[in-house]
This record gives C-alpha cells, structure tokens and sequence, in this order.
C-alpha cells in the first residue's frame, strides 16, 4: 500500500508538470466506493446451481484531463482498484457438494476514457463517458471452503491461497456518467462508472477441479475535485 501512494505522489507530480506546459489541461483526484463482482459461470445442464455475490471495496487515484473541445475531452486515470467476487456453487449429482469461494484481487487500473458533457449550465455540467482500460494485477487470495454430503456427517475442505498464479493483466470496456459542479469556488464531480472485463481469468477451484473461467467486473460511485 505503501508503493502504490508514492506511485500515485509520483504521478500527481509529472501531472502537475503537464499543466505547466499545456494550457487547459486539469489534473485531479477521484475516490469512491466499488462493488466488485464476476461473471462467466454458465450452469451445464442444470447440474449445479451458482449464487455470485460482490466484493465490497474502494477505488480511487489521479487523473489528467485534455480538453478538445468545450463539450469533449480525453482523460487519463491511474487508479487503485479493488475486485474480485464471491461464488457459491452448488452440485446435486452424483453426490450433494457446496462450494463456497472467496477471490479478493488487488489492481493498479489505468483506463482512458472519453468524455462528453452534453448539459453545460453555467457552474452545473452533465457528462457521459466511455473508454477502455489497462488493469495490473497488484496482489491476490482466494479462499474455499467445500462441504460435501453423502448421507453421513458432512466433510469440510478448507483451503487458501495467493493469486500468483493468475494473469497479471486484464482488460476491459468501461462505461458511466456524472455531473460536474463548484462548490466553495472548487471543481466538484460526482459519477458512475461501469467496467467489463473482457478476458477471462482462470480462477483458483477446489483441489482436483477444474479452474473457474471468470470474469472481472464492477461497478464504482465515486467524487472527485479538478485542481
């Protein structure tokens, strides 16, 4: 954590430089809450029921605006972003099995977007945006707990482990929309955001099954302030 906010330090510097020597540029910062979740599991013949839920988290970082018009810009983000998801799968046959797994993933996101303000009212602004973005992989773990039930009293398996394993990079599409407003003479956003992952990733299972084929994708409420 500690390596990430000097890089986001370093980051804010050489974006500060950028201003200096290009008029209209803004750089700013950004943070808000992530619900982070996984999709990809499709249930063959209705032999096992899946339950996915999301991952509480944050995201937040730096980011560059260049503006190329009045209403359209492209801006650069460096982001801390937390994913990863809960799945609780169920198989019936030949035997009663419940696997529940925990994936927390760490990423270092660098998406690029454009933007388009559509509503401009004085201090007030509505914007769409949409763009692709870079993830590095930062760190990772997994944790599954399988409870099997063959009449008798049930086993439970527990294991644990890192992501070492899993692809260091992914990348996705991302979508969303805010409002752009000052308040006490600051630049204030509020927005929304959408990313889907469009590579799958082959998750940690159960020892002696096969990897979950997964992909990333959250949803992220977020503020920020233009500098």
């Amino acid at each position: 954590m500690k390596k990430l906010t000097f890089l986001l330090l370093f980051l804010s510097y050489m974006f500060i430089g950028s201003v200096n020597g290009q008029t209209g540029v803004r750089f700013g910062l950004k943070a808000g809450y992530s619900l982070a979740t996984q999709y990809g599991i499709t249930p063959a013949d209705n032999t096992f029921k899946v339950d996915t839920q999301g991952r509480n988290g944050i995201a937040g970082g730096v980011f560059a605006y260049f503006p190329i018009t009045e209403s359209v810009g492209i801006q650069q983000e460096f982001l801390y972003a937390m994913k990863g998801s809960r799945q609780n799968v169920t198989i019936t046959t030949p035997v009663n099995i419940n696997t529940v797994s925990e994936y927390d993933l760490n990423y270092f996101e660098m998406p690029i977007i454009i933007k388009y303000k559509f509503v401009n009212i004085k201090n007030f602004g509505i914007y769409s945006s949409a763009g692709i973005a870079l993830s590095l992989l930062m760190n990772g773990e997994y944790r599954i707990t399988s409870t099997i039930n063959m009449g008798g009293p049930p086993a439970v398996v527990k294991e644990s482990g890192n992501m070492k394993g899993l692809d260091t990079f992914d990348y996705s599409f991302v979508y969303g929309a805010g409002t752009d407003f000052k308040l006490l003479s600051k630049d204030f956003f509020v927005e929304y955001r959408m990313t889907v992952g469009w590579n799958t990733l082959a998750m940690p299972n159960a020892s002696g099954a096969n990897p979950v084929p997964l992909r990333n994708q959250d949803y992220i409420f977020a503020v920020g302030m233009y500098f």
